[in-house]
């Protein structure tokens, strides 16, 4: 109940397609306020937006754009289909790698009116981020990610979750229905490549599918909406997982104690 905007959800249970993308429109305004805030960049909501916004460490590659960063900034700044994106998040003060990567997409950003980079990640920037957001993007390193729970928060609210195919992620897509998946790649490969080769599946996703999609194709783009919300709202919720817990546990524990 936290996490699910009650407007999403009414015109989501009434099955009101107009009044859903009205509120994620709304939704998306209430966003761009805190990055004029704290920018000072206003945003527009008519634009399809990106979000990567969690806890910045090495594996869930926050920087992982930077591998052909022409080739974004050109998507960024295309004038017929624009995208702007938002990297909120912390690093760990002592992680080195952690703490440089953010400070060099703030200073990346600066020079892009598309781009921004917002402080803190405390719970009311989280869930104004997953509310608002258009795209959840998702980057770890395939096996280093042990659920993802922010995704599962932003589909709640419409978000399209474009992500690599690990953590919560394989047990909810239906790729190009609720979410898309980055293909999974040769994970022998050294490190370098194996970025390189999943910042361009992940670029090649959003400019030949999520663009077109959003901007030449909305009501798919609402249907993938509803789907996000739908599928996510049965399987990831709390009240599911602490029943499927009593149940596993508890009533197989008296079962084994007969």
């Amino acid at each position: 109940r936290f996490w699910m905007d009650k407007g999403m959800r009414s015109a989501l249970d009434e099955h009101e397609d107009y009044a859903l993308t009205a509120r994620k429109k709304h939704l998306k305004r209430l966003l761009f306020d805190e990055v004029a805030d704290q920018t000072g960049k206003m945003f527009d909501p008519d634009v399809l937006t990106l979000v990567w916004a969690r806890r910045f460490a090495e594996y869930k590659r926050p920087g992982l754009v930077k591998k052909d960063f022409a080739r974004f900034k050109k998507m960024l700044e295309n004038e017929e289909r624009p995208v702007q994106i938002i990297w909120a998040g912390k690093p760990y003060p002592f992680d080195t790698n952690a703490v440089n990567t953010f400070n060099e997409l703030i200073h990346i950003s600066h020079n892009i009116k598309n781009m921004a980079v917002l402080i803190g990640y405390e719970l009311e920037l989280s869930r104004t981020l997953k509310y608002g957001s258009d795209v959840w993007l998702n980057t770890p390193r395939v096996s280093r990610e042990a659920s993802g729970t922010s995704g599962m928060s932003a589909s709640m609210n419409g978000s399209i979750h474009l992500s690599t195919n690990d953590g919560w992620h394989p047990e909810f897509a239906k790729d190009t229905c609720n979410s898309f998946t980055i293909p999974d790649i040769d994970h022998t490969l050294p490190i370098e490549k194996q970025d390189e080769e999943d910042n361009k599946n992940m670029m090649n996703i959003l400019e030949n599918q999520i663009i077109p999609m959003y901007y030449d194709k909305p009501e798919n783009w609402t249907q993938m909406m509803k789907s996000a919300m739908n599928n996510v709202l049965p399987a990831f919720d709390s009240g599911r997982m602490a029943h499927e817990y009593y149940v596993k546990m508890y009533d197989l524990g008296r079962d084994n104690d007969k």
